[in-house]
């Protein structure tokens, strides 16, 4: 491994940068153990805006194929409520339509910020945005559950409700199929975020060690 190493003959003082993020120093006097510490530090900044560029991407390519999907659904959806001749198949197409108006509302907000980027985040703020993006996949998917069975239901109630049948199969079909692919969505989401979570670096990377000499420092970030 190629390293740089500084030696002070007066005072037996030595000092090794194995990597970028590999410091180790013995009998270092203060300002030199600062300026590992500085560059230690600025390493694991770089990382970590590393990190939120590709967080960014994930996030655009998602509300990507979510837009896409709900445009998918205007055009498709809206030739079939034009050209349908049976009510339960006109009302799915409906709700169809009426369901991906909010897709495209979050998706186009969702892209926007993704583009945009925001502010260089702290390795704190990254860590607790990632979080939150996790847990809101997970929320949204127990939801996605929720919208599967209210369309079950509605189907197989139907017939309860002579004066509103074809209502009640159409949008109960639409809502098994929305509620299906918002499930596969955000599954999917929650997977693709969460295996990027562990390139994310991490506190418990960073440790102090004594030697006979004095104290090791090492920041292993990969």
């Amino acid at each position: 491994m190629e390293h740089i190493q500084i030696n002070t003959a007066a005072q037996g003082q030595e000092f090794e940068l194995k990597t970028a993020c590999d410091c180790s120093f013995k009998n270092v006097p203060m300002k030199r153990t600062l300026f590992v510490l500085l560059l230690c530090a600025n390493t694991l900044a770089a990382q970590v805006a590393n990190y939120q560029s590709e967080f960014n991407t994930i996030n655009k390519n998602l509300m990507l194929g979510l837009g896409s999907y709900a445009v998918s659904n205007f055009v498709l959806s809206g030739i079939g409520y034009a050209t349908a001749q049976d009510e339960s198949i006109k009302r799915f197409h409906e709700m169809n339509v009426m369901w991906n108006t909010v897709n495209i509302g979050l998706a186009v907000p969702g892209y926007l910020k993704a583009v945009r980027g925001g502010d260089e985040m702290t390795f704190e703020e990254m860590l607790k945005v990632q979080r939150k993006t996790e847990t809101i996949f997970l929320i949204n998917g127990v939801l996605d559950v929720g919208y599967i069975t209210a369309g079950l239901w509605m189907c197989q109630n139907s017939v309860n409700f002579p004066d509103q049948e074809a209502l009640y199969m159409g949008y109960g079909n639409s809502l098994i199929l929305q509620g299906g692919f918002l499930l596969l969505f955000d599954a999917y989401a929650y997977r693709v975020h969460h295996n990027h979570a562990k390139q994310l670096p991490i506190l418990d990377k960073v440790s102090f060690s004594p030697t006979m000499n004095g104290l090791s420092l090492r920041v292993a970030l990969n």
